[in-house]
């Protein structure tokens, strides 16, 4: 159990995140997530209430959301639109070393995640075609990511 804070105005600390056990994993969503279907990973809670099935991590290591809910589901991994984020290019990299499915956002999208999208007038139903029209594994997503990467 935790909880997690969100600055809405201009701040140098956007989140805080206060655990109850720091050993416990950080997964919004995960009692709404239905496991029979896709299952669609986002870094933060608000962007997942605009994603059918989804849920967040509340950081950029998607990946740990397989590793709880389950191996065996279906996933699709959305990281922020964040092509000179270091951090965010290798853990896209090391989503597609696995094997999983990634959403490499298109020249189009110029905002930097969903919430953002959604500010600035794009309707949730876009967004997820948009996901789900840009969704690649194996060689095409490297060369996908390849692409979109600036780092």
């Amino acid at each position: 159990m935790g909880v997690q804070g969100r600055a809405i105005a201009s701040s140098n600390i956007k989140y805080i995140t206060i655990k109850t056990n720091e050993d416990n994993p950080k997964i919004f969503g995960w009692n709404t997530v239905d496991l029979s279907k896709r299952i669609y990973v986002v870094e933060g809670p608000i962007d997942s209430l605009f994603i059918h099935n989804a849920v967040a991590t509340m950081d950029a290591n998607l990946l740990v959301a397989s590793r709880i809910i389950g191996l065996d589901n279906d996933y699709t991994f959305v990281y922020d639109n964040e092509p000179r984020n270091k951090q965010i290019v290798s853990n896209m990299n090391k989503a597609i070393a696995q094997g999983k499915d990634i959403c490499v956002w298109p020249d189009t999208i110029k905002a930097k995640d969903i919430n953002e999208m959604i500010l600035s007038g794009m309707s949730a139903a876009a967004i997820q075609h948009i996901i789900d029209t840009n969704t690649f594994s194996g060689l095409q997503a490297t060369m996908k990511l390849n692409i979109w990467s600036k780092v």
